[in-house]
């Protein structure tokens, strides 16, 4: 089994093992919400949808969002990818209070982004029931 830390990194390299892993993991969740929102606005305005019996304004609604929630996610890839590349700084840093910046700012914007992918999940949640509460209509 590969050891998450080794005997021989710093305190340093640890901190940076972890910001490169939250890194990895907003990328990616980022990444699954723009196909999400793909797949949900293709199945909202596809014709196949359109035989199911459902709340039309609820529809509407969902759609208007969708479009919210995109651009939002849209704003968050920008300002990670702009993360991204000041966070590359502290590689020069040389004494302690310029890495506490570094750090701090990544554990401000650690709270900001995750409170987007829980404003999103609670999204997809509404979107998904609407989609269960059209299909019971059928069955």
């Amino acid at each position: 089994m590969k050891e998450l830390i080794y005997e021989h990194e710093t305190i340093d390299d640890i901190q940076m093992k972890f910001m490169d892993r939250d890194i990895e993991f907003w990328k990616e969740e980022v990444s699954i919400i723009r196909i999400e929102i793909l797949f949900f606005k293709r199945i909202l305005t596809s014709s196949v949808f359109k035989i199911f019996n459902c709340d039309r304004q609820k529809k509407v609604d969902l759609l208007k969002d969708l479009n919210n929630v995109n651009d939002i996610n849209e704003t968050y890839y920008a300002n990670l990818t702009s993360f991204i590349n000041k966070l590359e700084m502290i590689k020069e840093c040389e004494d302690v209070q310029c890495e506490t910046f570094y750090l701090n700012n990544h554990t401000k914007f650690r709270a900001d982004i995750e409170s987007h992918f829980s404003a999103y999940r609670y999204y997809k949640i509404n979107v998904i029931l609407f989609f269960d509460s059209c299909l019971e209509e059928k069955m």
